[in-house]
């Protein structure tokens, strides 16, 4: 049970706050570890959280997917700003009682370095399965490598990469309880566009089979994903057809 009381204020609004967890709730939670942000902003007396995509790629996964959870969840239409310069989309929730309900179920603000995955997720694996889907649909990406081999075009890699080492570690015992194989590197040293150096932690999902396992456990809800995973079956001349 979320312990957590409405204010007047979000009476007035006619918001309303899970106060049992669930499937949903696990999945949003997933969603804004992989794109989310939430701030205070004391100058501006502003309490923001904000889930950022591309602009082309992620609309249809925002609009109808993202926008309707969040208004099934907590009964807010959050607003939707296109940033051209760079190539993004944004959600907007301003209100400070979704603000503090989301710090209270474990989604807090810091540095990304620093994010796990809240234990009343991790203690429950349907929790858990729906926090890995919202994080795949935002974070992660297929890539089809072109291997130009006889039988098939394209080699499909499921990956990540984070900068939190904690949360590649929560994720690295799941799946490996979950029976998938993959590898993992943790602390690669990067250089970004900006010529600083980072960290990442990374996990591989490599090959046609375990990408079958991947879908049939897994899946993806983000049409971005969908699609080229449609690509990766029309290309596959011998018909395989995972089973989903």
């Amino acid at each position: 049970m979320v312990n957590f009381s409405k204010s007047y204020v979000d009476y007035k609004k006619g918001l309303v706050f899970p106060l049992e967890f669930n499937n949903k709730l696990a999945e949003f939670l997933g969603i804004l570890t992989g794109d989310g942000y939430r701030n205070y902003y004391h100058s501006q007396h502003k309490y923001l959280i904000e889930i950022s995509g591309d602009k082309n790629l992620d609309e249809s996964y925002h609009t109808k997917y993202i926008v309707p959870l969040i208004k099934k969840l907590f009964n807010y239409n959050p607003t939707i700003q296109i940033k051209k310069d760079q190539e993004t989309r944004v959600i907007r929730i301003i209100s400070k009682g979704i603000y503090n309900y989301l710090g209270e179920i474990g989604f807090k603000n810091g540095r990304k370095e620093q994010i796990g995955i809240p234990e009343w997720i991790q203690n429950n694996d349907m929790y858990m399965l729906e926090f890995v889907k919202g994080l795949v649909d935002t974070d992660f990406s297929l890539v089809l490598l072109n291997r130009k081999q006889k039988k098939y075009r394209f080699y499909p890699r499921v990956s990540v990469g984070f900068k939190s080492k904690l949360l590649v570690q929560n994720l690295e015992k799941w799946l490996r309880k979950k029976g998938f194989k993959f590898t993992i590197s943790y602390d690669l040293i990067q250089i970004d566009k900006r010529g600083f150096t980072t960290k990442s932690n990374c996990i591989h999902i490599n090959g046609r089979k375990n990408l079958e396992f991947w879908m049939k456990e897994i899946g993806f809800r983000n049409k971005k994903h969908l699609d080229k995973y449609e690509l990766y079956k029309k290309m596959s001349p011998l018909g395989f057809e995972p089973r989903i």
